[in-house]
């Protein structure tokens, strides 16, 4: 029988020490290496066929180099760039990513949780929490929140996006365009509805506008965006037909204005001629709609960098459980696209 390659093996065609060696394959200690030695050692790894004992190492160090991501929905469209901004921070110190769906459900949220718990993961980010979740159902390992509600920021590390000031940033601009008459989609999450509204309205109270109730539609929570998608067109409808019809839009969310702009189209309205339509997210689907749709982007990328980097310093922190928690929030900000623009003068 073959003998395997061992890390001796590797250090000798790579022409380089064992210990050195070593430290290209340590999670840990692999940055340490400079990279033209680091790319010699892993070519002639792979000539020999090595392949680290990852298990061994991990007893060694009494971590698992895995790093939980509790998230409601895998499949909405923004779910994949925070996972990416994640991921791509902790590849960069040997970390790997176990990605858990709750479906929104409270009960399969804390049942995630308790799997973290179980499979001893060195990290957890968990994503916006349900209101059934009480705070001393958190795991006592580092973490990472991603939100903004208080209850949470008060005991542990938050990483979140300035939704209301973006909300503003939207209503502010499309103001500025000569628009008084302003729909409002509100969809997701209870929380996410509350405060967008409380935006909305203290905007308009800040321009001294009148608030017209029926210009504001909530869309139902559906668990798929697709399923929020549909419903949102059928609500739609009545806003665009009605007499009074808003001269411009905005959706709490690109599904809802990616909803609204497609039902333009149907109604036979032009944007943004007729009508003006802003979202929020800035998913890539928002670019390549036809117009391209003005949005209020949240940087979801970075806000998973972010707390991937939050995360980390706390594991490599011997007292980190014992500090002030850290609050971080990522300003959002308006990219402007052929969705929107000044209001169309009426003809006399």
């Amino acid at each position: 029988m073959k003998k395997s390659p061992t890390l001796v093996d590797v250090a000798k065609l790579a022409n380089t020490s064992k210990a050195t060696a070593a430290r290209v394959f340590s999670r840990s200690k692999s940055a340490n290496v400079r990279l033209e030695t680091k790319a010699r050692i892993l070519e002639a790894a792979d000539k020999l066929g090595y392949s680290p004992n990852l298990s061994a190492a991990s007893l060694r160090s009494k971590k698992t180099y895995l790093i939980a991501l509790c998230i409601h929905d895998i499949t909405n469209p923004s779910s994949p760039s925070l996972i990416r901004g994640i991921q791509d921070e902790l590849a960069q110190h040997g970390y790997d990513l176990v990605v858990f769906n709750s479906d929104w459900d409270p009960n399969k949220e804390k049942k995630n949780l308790r799997a973290v718990v179980r499979n001893q993961l060195d990290g957890l980010i968990l994503q916006d929490p349900s209101d059934e979740l009480d705070v001393s159902e958190l795991p006592d390992l580092p973490s990472v929140i991603l939100t903004s509600n208080k209850v949470f920021s008060a005991v542990r590390n938050t990483v979140s996006t300035d939704t209301v000031g973006g909300v503003k940033k939207a209503l502010t601009y499309l103001h500025s365009m000569g628009h008084d008459r302003i729909g409002i989609l509100l969809g997701g999450s209870v929380s996410q509805i509350i405060n967008r509204k409380r935006a909305y309205l203290d905007f308009y109270e800040g321009a001294g506008l009148k608030v017209e109730e029926r210009l504001i539609v909530d869309v139902p929570f559906k668990m798929r965006a697709s399923d929020t998608f549909i419903m949102a067109k059928e609500l739609i409808v009545d806003l665009m037909r009605s007499p009074q019809r808003p001269s411009a839009i905005f959706a709490s969310n690109d599904i809802l204005g990616l909803a609204a702009l497609q039902m333009a189209q149907i109604e036979g309205l032009q944007v943004p001629r007729d009508l003006s339509v802003v979202g929020m997210d800035d998913l890539f689907s928002a670019e390549s709609a036809s117009p391209a749709l003005t949005s209020v982007s949240k940087h979801r990328f970075e806000v998973g960098a972010q707390a991937a980097g939050n995360l980390l310093k706390q594991i490599n922190s011997e007292h980190s459980m014992e500090n002030e928690p850290i609050n971080e929030l990522v300003e959002c900000t308006l990219v402007v696209r052929d969705s929107s623009g000044p209001i169309a003068e009426v003809d006399v």
